[in-house]
């Protein structure tokens, strides 16, 4: 059976869009050829997004900071009373995001075409500093006020936490010369995690 036939027409959209601006640029890939690619006519693609704007604004939405955000909200997280839980369970869901071929075309995209895409990685960078870190943040505030992490600034202790894996995602996939298996990322976001909780655990 095609599953793709079963597929919401936005989700075929979208992952269309996503394909063909890897491969293409943003620039370099029309609206006909994205409808063309899902099997709509061009009139049709218009009634589920405005243009390739909105498109591009909707694949921020679902593989950047912000369905992080949203990730963080949900009772997978509410309920962990452990900061060391916390942080290892946040570790793991960013090294399956990492290693996700769509999200790896998602910021080849993103780290294109600077100036054409300017706007939009502004709405990447807010979803980033004003959402994913706050998020992250509150979760190490309720830990402090449960005196289980020492955290007197949440957002800074945030930022020193994702910092320090943003840092191997850097290292080893988005200067590397060939992006680092599985393993070698888990090993070396393991070694941050397991620092940054030597660090700030509180043991009364």
């Amino acid at each position: 059976m095609d599953t793709a036939t079963e597929t919401h027409p936005r989700e075929r959209i979208l992952q269309a869009s996503l394909d063909l601006f890897s491969q293409n640029g943003f620039a370099g890939t029309s609206v006909r050829q994205i409808a063309l690619h899902v099997g709509l006519k061009p009139s049709s693609l218009y009634s589920h997004f405005e243009g390739k704007e909105e498109i591009l604004s909707a694949l921020i939405d679902a593989y950047g900071p912000a369905s992080n955000a949203n990730r963080l909200a949900a009772q997978d997280y509410t309920t962990i009373d452990d900061p060391a839980d916390f942080c290892r369970k946040y570790t793991a869901d960013l090294l399956d995001q990492w290693c996700d071929p769509d999200e790896r075309k998602f910021m080849k995209l993103l780290h294109s075409e600077p100036k054409r895409l300017q706007a939009h990685r502004a709405h990447f960078n807010q979803a980033l500093f004003d959402r994913e870190i706050n998020a992250v943040a509150a979760h190490f505030r309720r830990f402090a006020e449960a005196r289980r992490l020492h955290a007197p600034d949440p957002v800074e202790c945030a930022r020193l936490f994702m910092g320090g894996l943003t840092f191997v995602r850097m290292q080893h996939i988005f200067w590397a010369d060939k992006p680092a298996s599985r393993d070698t990322l888990r090993a070396a976001m393991d070694r941050v995690t397991a620092n940054f909780l030597a660090l700030t655990l509180r043991g009364d």
